[in-house]
């Protein structure tokens, strides 16, 4: 975490959320110890997700390759603003992407305003090939914290690799324009390059560090998740501490350790544009649901049977639940 980072989530950190955290910290470590599902308090992290439409068709990834099963749509601004009036109060993260690309939705700004309002601190994640000057000028009007926007590779051919359908330079151009508004308007939103470390990108890390300091951002390296030995054997880069996973006897084995417990049922929740609320991030198809908001309050469905029920089985035997065995809970990020 940078000091700008720590300074902008000191400034959302208000004393119930504070007291929430503690409470969400309480119950998890006790939950560990006598191993059943006891919460207390809400999420203090939250991902909504404003669409899980995308206009690349990057190969791993569900929204992109074709295996979304689930239905395509847009998060209305309605069910936005409800979802942040039951949840602001304890909510101090707020991640406004899940699956598909965030500024598909023409709503993304005042969403971003809603919660701005209610004091959260906003992450959004993006391809960047929809920040035109008026979009980059709503955004540092609108008051977000941190904009996180996916370049992998710095040559087109390479970018494409995975970024099926993308233009290099039209995300530099954007970079670039991103990078002067700044200056001109003295905004002190993180901006961070996060490059998707594959066998195509890994000789791209150093390029990609003096682009970040030509513009005034952050790094983040993130290892890639596949899900067949042809996507590990594509995609999978040579240096081993970029990857989450070792291949013994030919089979994919994450490196993270699989632990009868995990945090993230404790500390976030994932909601998706249509109010299905699922476990975590790597439940990207919603096969687990746990609830939907046009039937029930986030907080009934955060107590509800289904939930605790579902963190119990991760308390009993985490290797039961398929997303989990493909988790990378743990790992390391690389700056």
């Amino acid at each position: 975490m940078t000091a700008r980072t720590a300074l902008h989530l000191l400034r959302c950190a208000t004393l119930p959320r504070v007291w929430n955290l503690l409470r969400i910290a309480v119950s998890f470590q006790l939950s560990v110890l006598l191993r059943r599902s006891i919460v207390w308090g809400k999420p203090y992290t939250l991902t909504i997700e404003p669409t899980n439409r995308c206009n690349l068709s990057c190969p791993e990834c569900p929204s992109g390759n074709g295996t979304m099963v689930r239905p395509l749509g847009m998060l209305s601004r309605d069910r936005f603003a409800d979802i942040v009036r039951q949840t602001s109060n304890e909510v101090l993260y707020l991640q406004l992407f899940f699956q598909g690309e965030p500024f598909i939705n023409a709503g993304l700004v005042d969403m971003i305003r809603e919660a701005r309002r209610h004091r959260m601190y906003v992450s959004i994640s993006t391809n960047a090939h929809y920040l035109r000057d008026e979009v980059i000028a709503a955004l540092l009007d609108s008051g977000l914290q941190r904009l996180i926007i996916s370049i992998d590779g710095l040559t087109q051919d390479v970018y494409e690799e995975y970024r099926v359908g993308g233009s290099l330079p039209r995300v530099l151009d954007a970079l670039h324009r991103l990078h002067m508004a700044r200056r001109a308007h003295g905004s002190k939103m993180e901006v961070v390059l996060q490059m998707l470390v594959t066998r195509q990108t890994e000789e791209h890390i150093p390029a990609l560090r003096r682009l970040a300091r030509e513009h005034d951002c952050e790094v983040s390296l993130k290892t890639i998740q596949v899900y067949t030995s042809e996507g590990a054997e594509r995609f999978l880069p040579l240096d081993a501490k970029y990857s989450r996973y070792d291949i013994v006897d030919g089979e994919l084995r994450p490196r993270s350790a699989l632990r009868n417990r995990c945090v993230r049922l404790w500390e976030r929740s994932v909601i998706t544009w249509d109010g299905v609320v699922v476990p975590c991030c790597f439940d990207k198809n919603a096969e687990y649901p746990l609830g939907s908001l046009d039937e029930a309050t986030f907080e009934d469905i955060w107590q509800s049977p289904t939930y605790h029920d579902f963190r119990d089985r991760i308390l009993r035997d985490r290797r039961s639940v398929p997303m989990c065995t493909n988790c990378t809970e743990g790992l390391r990020i690389y700056r």
